[in-house]
């Protein structure tokens, strides 16, 4: 017993029974298995780190983040989704150590805290202006957001790298805060290329083909089931041509992988046939 006793000090005296990075675990997060996903992905970036590998969690099962604080890859992070009934539990640790985690937990436990908190204050004031009669909200006019997903941040949308197949997804979503109806044509929102060149989106037959012939992927990661990609793909594809007043609509355009400066929107309003155009800096 004496022996057992001298052990449990002994380790105690190394990492403590109760070590001080317990307070930084994130068990049972009340989010959704996506949520968490975003969260640990934005998390690690925003501290700096680059994103090196990326597996989403789906529900009831296991995701995983790795990043390196720099291209040679001397400090190297991984972090680990669950996704469990009771909700998303993330452990956070630095790769090839055992002790002195606290101020790698530490700070991964503010930055993914501090994006869900973000997240939530966001989504509760959109609700808030949505139930407002429209001229009394603070968002008011025709509004256009188009966000590029670079590297794996596809990862979270689609099932996939998209990127090793030579293609870029970007978010495009459209606010109409006015009381005007307006037309627009989702092939007719290009992307400018730094060189100057315009780019249309591709067709959709256009990019499965190019992921059908990207190489095959590396390591663990098995084959995308091109299948299941196509109908995820399909679903998410930006099709709308009509913005009524008081309306919103996003979903995904394709575009051949490139260094992109800006993209341009033009839409048409419906009564007077007049027509204006939306210039996104990238």
């Amino acid at each position: 017993m004496r022996r057992i006793i001298v052990l449990c000090l002994f380790v105690a005296a190394l990492a403590g029974c109760t070590p001080p990075v317990r307070q930084f675990d994130l068990k049972d997060q009340p989010m959704t298995c996506e949520q968490a996903n975003r969260c640990s992905y934005d998390a690690l970036k925003s501290m700096g780190y680059l994103i090196t590998a990326f597996t989403p969690a789906s529900p009831g099962g296991r995701g995983v983040v790795k990043g390196a604080f720099d291209e040679k890859g001397s400090r190297s992070v991984t972090v680990v989704i669950t996704c469990g009934g009771a909700g998303p539990t993330v452990d956070a640790s630095e790769d090839g150590k055992w002790l002195g985690q606290l101020e790698f937990k530490r700070g991964f436990y503010l930055a993914f805290t501090g994006l869900a908190e973000q997240r939530k204050a966001i989504e509760a004031a959109a609700r808030k202006q949505a139930a407002l009669p429209l001229a009394e909200r603070e968002s008011q006019g025709f509004e256009v957001l188009l966000t590029p997903l670079r590297g794996l941040e596809a990862r979270m949308d689609f099932a996939a790298d998209l990127a090793a197949a030579g293609i870029l997804p970007v978010r495009v979503v459209i606010h109409n805060f006015t009381a005007t109806q307006y037309e627009l044509d989702p092939d007719d929102i290009v992307m400018v290329r730094s060189d100057g060149e315009r780019v249309h989106p591709l067709a959709l037959p256009a990019a499965l083909e190019r992921i059908r012939q990207a190489p095959a992927p590396s390591g663990d990661t098995p084959a995308p089931d091109l299948s299941a990609l196509s109908a995820q793909m399909k679903a998410k594809l930006f099709t709308v041509r009509e913005m009524r007043s008081d309306s919103s609509a996003e979903g995904y355009l394709f575009y051949p992988a490139a260094t992109y400066k800006q993209a341009r929107v033009r839409v048409t309003e419906t009564q007077s046939g007049e027509t204006e155009g939306f210039m996104i800096e990238f």
